[in-house]
Order: C-alpha cells, then sequence, then structure tokens
C-alpha cells in the first residue's frame, strides 16, 4: 500500500508538502509507548500515534519509520513538524488524521 492510499483511507490531511505519496509502506503500527515503537517495529512502518512531541520523530528516525500519522484529531507543534521536515530529506512523512 502506498502513503497515497493510506492518507485516503483515513481521510487524513498531508501535513509535509515534500512527502513521496508514491513510498510502499508494509505494515502499520500504532503506539504512544515509544519504548514499543523500538522493540516492536520493522522498518518500512507507518506509525500511528497520539503523541506529537519532537521525540516522536527522533523514535521513528531510529526505528526506519516511513511515515507518522497523528491521530485522535491531534496536530503537531511547529517544532516537531520543524524536525520532521528536517527529517524528510532521509525517510519522514507526516500525515494528519
Amino acid at each position: 500500500m502506498t502513503l497515497a492510499e493510506v492518507l485516503s483511507i483515513v481521510e487524513g490531511k498531508l501535513i509535509s508538502c515534500d512527502a513521496d505519496l508514491g513510498q510502499e509502506v508494509e505494515m502499520a503500527c500504532g503506539a504512544d509507548l515509544m519504548s514499543d515503537v523500538l522493540a516492536f517495529t520493522h522498518t518500512g512502518t507507518l506509525l500511528m500515534t497520539g503523541l506529537t512531541n519532537p521525540q516522536v520523530v527522533r523514535t521513528a528516525e531510529m526505528a526506519g519509520i516511513v511515515a507518522i500519522v497523528f491521530v485522535r484529531g491531534k496536530l503537531p507543534p511547529p517544532e516537531t513538524i520543524a524536525l520532521a521536515e528536517e527529517e524528510l530529506r532521509t525517510s519522514e512523512k507526516l500525515i494528519h488524521q
């Protein structure tokens, strides 16, 4: 499944204008504990979380997460978006549900 398909299914709004919507997503993980993300995810995973702090982006980078979907109507603060945009040059994408 591609990020474009995920975006459509969750009726989300793309936060990062530079995201590659053709990026393939192999699996998804819902977690608010970043220790669980590090312990149980694999490269190519889509992360769905209600956490919006910059640590989510740092954890996603370490875990090889391909995109982050912020759930429950939460929007990340500017510092989280700025960090993710910086990391986007490698692999991060942001979607708001």
